[in-house]
């Protein structure tokens, strides 16, 4: 950890030092910079998060910190899908997702950031913030002085809340997660499996790692009144038992980005913005993306001598990234909403081409408007034969 001193002068302050800040910092510190990189913990450390990389979170790494060798643990090319018990599409063959642990990328991320010469402030918890005057007031005393902030300090972002910047509360979930030995299950799991009608407006997961196997469950908060009941079934299903170990919790940001991300020279980016697929859950793709975003930003308001353009220039770089999320909306309620899941459910089970096409967004190669129109096709394709299964239930068909 670097020393502390009274009083410090940098160009920008970052607010966090996961992806999206670290991520901001490397490019920051790559234009000549100079950075301040704050977390209030110590590297290496946990993170609750299934750790997937997909193809687009492996192409916006590299196009940010470059050759940077990357902690995987797990690759695979198959996937199962569920509908609580029953397995529904089992498919092999797809682009290549990957696995990693938190505990360890992030701490990659920051290390290729502090190479590009971004200073590392561990263990500093952020007090209060004069946006005017420019100053960071740590916990422990300390005050930074700074032209330019970056909030990337997650979904509860103090910087967020201090610069103003409200968020729909009930758009966020709740994430419940585990990591459980190999040695302690009585299967052997390869690939990913996703786990539909257990979580209400959510789903749940097991991810391979190399010596654990990663199990959670998400689900918007306000639609699921006990989710730690909901994480005790996914765990019975999926592992034949509840695991021994220490479940951790965490608030998603779940589609409820925010409109104006920060206020003149202070910008949000990641979970701090909300900026998480308000589908899937995925978040480290568009966190990266977000922070060199941002970045950009104050690069050329630096530029201009103009630090309160800073939000203006950042906007429609920002807008980029959440107008792909407006069109998972509709899937979103195609998905989960009571009304359709059935019929989504028995499309997985009768056009694998769904889980198909849902990984070639994941790596990048489709659009999500052009997803969203196929899944929806195929889920009314299906309606005849819910229909009919509904009937035989009730003896009107023999």
């Amino acid at each position: 950890m670097t020393p502390m001193l009274d009083s410090k002068k940098f160009d920008v302050v970052v607010v966090g030092a996961g992806p999206a800040g670290a991520s901001a910092a490397c490019t920051l510190a790559s234009s000549g910079l100079r950075v301040a990189l704050l977390d209030k913990a110590k590297f290496p450390r946990d993170k609750l998060c299934g750790g997937l990389l997909s193809q687009r979170s492996m192409r916006v790494i590299g196009d940010v910190f470059g050759a940077c060798e990357l902690p995987i643990e797990c690759t695979t090319t198959g996937a199962a899908v569920f509908v609580k018990d029953a397995l529904a599409v089992r498919i092999g063959d797809c682009t290549p997702l990957r696995f990693t642990s938190r505990h360890e990328l992030d701490a990659c991320l920051v290390a290729a950031a502090v190479a590009r010469s971004a200073t590392l402030l561990e263990g500093a918890s952020v007090a209060a913030i004069d946006f005017a005057a420019g100053r960071v007031a740590l916990s422990d005393g300390t005050t930074l002085s700074t032209t330019f902030i970056v909030g990337a300090d997650g979904a509860s972002s103090r910087v967020r809340k201090l610069a103003g910047v409200a968020i729909d509360r009930r758009g966020f979930a709740v994430g419940l997660e585990v990591e459980v030995p190999r040695a302690d299950v009585r299967r052997d799991v390869r690939d990913p499996e996703v786990y539909f009608g257990i979580a209400e407006w959510g789903y749940g997961w097991v991810f391979p790692k190399r010596d654990t196997l990663t199990v959670g469950i998400g689900g918007l908060a306000h639609e699921n009144a006990d989710l730690q009941a909901s994480f005790r079934e996914l765990a019975t299903t999926a592992l034949g038992a509840v695991p021994d170990q220490r479940v951790c919790g965490s608030p998603i940001p779940f589609g409820n980005f925010v409109e104006r991300p920060g206020r003149g020279a202070t910008l949000l980016v990641g979970d701090a913005a909300g900026l998480v697929e308000p589908l899937t859950g995925e978040g480290i793709a568009f966190a990266v993306l977000s922070g060199a975003y941002a970045a950009q930003a104050i690069i050329e308001a630096a530029c201009l001598a103009a630090p309160s353009r800073a939000l203006e220039l950042y906007l429609p770089l920002y807008e980029s990234i959440a107008s792909s999320f407006d069109d998972v909306r509709l899937l979103r309620r195609l998905v989960f909403s009571r009304y359709t899941k059935r019929l989504f459910h028995s499309a997985l089970g009768s056009d694998r081409r769904v889980v198909v096409k849902h990984m070639d967004v994941l790596a990048g190669n489709a659009e999500y408007r052009d997803y969203a129109r196929f899944a929806v096709a195929a889920t009314v394709a299906n309606l005849p034969r819910i229909v009919r299964a509904g009937f035989r239930s009730r003896g009107v068909i023999h």
